[in-house]
């Protein structure tokens, strides 16, 4: 009995410090060391649109397209994977001027995993897209949001900075555009972080929803730059 006891307070404290880590892990609010952004402390009233899990055309195309109508930047965060199916569209977004941004290369969840795959889960991606012309500092935004110990600690060894969001509207699971588009404008602030995507499946609703929310916010006098951008205002 009491061996059966102790059996099941073990798997409940294994269950608890599993929650724990797990919960840490996933929230983009905290991050044990290195430098990560959740937004940006700026006065202008400007916004970082970001992109995840690209290039997927011809959704990543149509997305570039409605960005150009309104003069908007934004940024891809994208994974090497894709990029070597897909060199042309990063090619294409690099000429539009927008960023690239490292999002891994087969966007595995980064926790749980020994320090020479996640260090060559981001050097093979970035490698990949210095081949294509990227020659800013290319930023990394963690697979998930998920983040612990072990990535953190190679992010600071690289001297990379982990980008992540405070304005998610789970455009993947949502098909109505308009509920995307007015999650983005209801929550969104100077300095915001929005995280939508281009890669999966079927990206109409992010498109759709892109267009209505860059003319709300825009008639609101916002701009939208690119992480790069925001992070030369928030230093100036």
């Amino acid at each position: 009995m009491f061996k059966g006891l102790f059996i099941l307070s073990l798997l409940g404290l294994f269950y608890f410090i599993y929650y724990v880590v797990d919960t840490i892990a996933k929230t983009s609010k905290f991050q044990i060391i290195g430098e990560y952004f959740t937004h940006f402390q700026v006065k202008e009233k400007a916004i970082a649109l970001t992109y995840d899990d690209g290039p997927n055309p011809p959704y990543t195309e149509e997305l570039l397209d409605v960005l150009a109508e309104f003069n908007a930047k934004a940024t891809f965060f994208v994974i090497g994977k894709n990029v070597e199916q897909y060199p042309e569209t990063i090619k294409l977004i690099l000429s539009r001027g927008h960023e690239i941004g490292n999002h891994s290369y087969s966007h595995s969840k980064m926790v749980f995993k020994n320090p020479v795959f996640v260090k060559s889960e981001i050097e093979k991606t970035d490698r990949l897209l210095r081949e294509l012309g990227v020659e800013k500092e290319i930023n990394f935004r963690a697979p998930f949001g998920f983040k612990l110990v072990v990535l953190p600690y190679i992010l600071a060894k690289m001297q990379k900075k982990n980008i992540l969001w405070n304005v998610d509207p789970k455009d993947y699971a949502v098909s109505n555009p308009n509920k995307i588009k007015d999650y983005i404008v209801n929550l969104s602030k100077p300095g915001s972080i929005v995280l939508l995507h281009d890669g999966g499946e079927n990206c109409s609703s992010t498109i759709t929803a892109t267009r209505c929310l860059l003319q709300e916010l825009q008639e609101q006098g916002y701009q939208f730059k690119t992480v790069s951008e925001m992070l030369r205002l928030q230093m100036g």
